[in-house]
């Protein structure tokens, strides 16, 4: 996979917090706005296939875009971050 220089930073500071912020294995909340297709739901539900996850899914009051929240049980940061650097790869996805 291929990084942006520029998202060093960023992953290292959100690596962190996530430290910080919680006991590992832990409970984390990923939330994600997706076009209304079900092709980018798809590509992202499968990122969590394999997880113990709860996913909550609610359309925009015009259809065209999706919320999804999806809440689980993760063994350390280095999930989290994997799971948003492969979510970024999504078109048009605005992670949250």
């Amino acid at each position: 996979m291929q990084q942006n220089p520029k998202d060093t930073p960023f992953y290292e500071r959100f690596h962190q917090q996530l430290l910080e912020s919680n006991t590992w294995p832990g409970v984390y909340i990923f939330k994600f706005i997706i076009t209304s297709s079900d092709a980018d739901k798809a590509i992202l539900l499968d990122l969590f296939e394999n997880d113990k996850v709860t996913v909550n899914v609610r359309a925009s009051s015009k259809g065209k875009y999706t919320s999804i929240s999806i809440a689980g049980k993760f063994r350390s940061p280095d999930v989290i971050i994997q799971k948003h650097k492969l979510a970024s790869k999504i078109p048009n996805i605005i992670q949250l």
